[in-house]
């Protein structure tokens, strides 16, 4: 059917053209007006927290000598709960996001990245319930046994490694291959020391930082490995397989390509885990004995900010003492989070400046 001219000449008319012009910048500034809106929302939200604390605390109070004492057993508290559980999610998390990464089959980590992510969406009261319920009363009985398997199962993962052969490693299905092992040896580790009368290192409560630091590990496990494994996959494929084409391995492709180029984003998944662990309150509540300890022992109790804030805010009286000492407390421990934050984030962008400049480069 042939077309009518008059419509396609009110089609290509000069006031179509301007109307349908001035509809469609309507619709952006429409647009972009609800994104703005959005955006100072959630500034606006942003702003409020520390601007209510320190209005909340001015003029500022004179607070006693022992609430200031008691913030830096507090705050050691919180550095001691942070380093035991980065110590744990750190080298899990950079090792998985490595393997992940650069070893990995593709159908392997098609449902290895989402299953790790998943645990990102356990609630933290569940882990702090496994932890002080059945987790406390082995770890009291079995320090030795855990400090032993940290030495023998990477020596065993290396030798198995080697073992088996060049073909298992490139394909990237070791670590299936290597699970009856570690099952094995988890086993028969916790069956000898079961054997022995008296433990070698016996805890002073079964509630103590070495716990909190193996729930916390656990649950800052997905922000470190997610965001290293990003890091991993920016540097461009290109490199790796230059290292390829001059006759490197994997783990030499590995170590001397890809971890220097991505070393600002590994910093920044151990900083961002290190705020995720600062900021916890329901695992180190429910698992550290909530005994405010000075000092560096893993196996004292302690008491963080968070737990503190938790457990003495019910029973603060508004503009006492010990309310301002908490309305402190939380404007600490947001100002420590929010730095780990931004440093992450300016850490991050640097990596992503550098690698984009270095492709553009090339």
């Amino acid at each position: 059917m042939p077309a009518n001219p008059a419509t396609c000449d009110r089609f290509l008319s000069q006031d179509f053209v301007r109307h349908a012009a001035r509809r469609r910048a309507r619709r952006e500034r429409l647009r972009a007006g609800l994104v703005l809106a959005g955006t100072a929302v959630v500034l606006t939200g942003l702003l409020a927290i520390p601007l209510y604390l320190i209005g909340a605390l001015l003029p500022w109070p004179h607070l006693p000598a022992e609430i200031g004492a008691r913030l830096g057993v507090l705050l050691a508290g919180s550095a001691r709960a942070a380093a035991c559980a980065i110590a744990v999610a750190l080298p899990l998390g950079l090792a998985t996001a490595m393997f992940s990464a650069h070893y990995a089959a593709p159908r392997l980590r098609a449902w290895l990245k989402p299953g790790l992510e998943i645990l990102d969406a356990v609630p933290t009261v569940v882990l702090g319930l496994i932890a002080a319920a059945t987790l406390a009363p082995w770890l009291k009985l079995h320090v030795a046994t855990v400090l032993a398997l940290l030495a023998i199962v990477p020596l065993a993962l290396l030798a198995a490694g080697m073992a088996f052969g060049a073909r298992v490693r490139r394909e990237g299905w070791l670590p299936l291959w290597l699970l009856p092992l570690l099952l094995a040896l988890v086993v028969a580790a916790t069956a000898i020391a079961a054997r022995s009368e008296a433990p070698a290192i016996v805890p002073t409560m079964p509630w103590n930082a070495a716990l909190v630091g193996l729930a916390l590990g656990v649950a800052a496990l997905p922000t470190v490995f997610s965001v290293a494994e990003d890091a991993l996959f920016l540097v461009p494929r290109a490199q790796s397989q230059a290292a390829f084409a001059l006759g490197a391995t994997r783990w030499q492709a590995l170590t001397t390509v890809l971890l220097p180029a991505a070393g600002s984003g590994l910093v920044a998944a151990a900083l961002l885990g290190l705020s995720r662990c600062l900021g916890e309150t329901m695992i180190v509540l429910m698992a550290s004995g909530n005994t405010p300890i000075g000092g560096f022992d893993p196996l004292a109790g302690l008491r963080s900010l968070s737990a503190e804030l938790a457990l003495g805010l019910p029973e603060a009286a508004p503009d006492g003492a010990a309310w301002h000492g908490l309305l402190l407390a939380a404007l600490l421990l947001l100002a420590l989070t929010m730095a780990l934050s931004l440093i992450a984030d300016a850490v991050r962008e640097r990596l992503r400046r550098r690698l984009r400049s270095g492709g553009s480069a090339t």
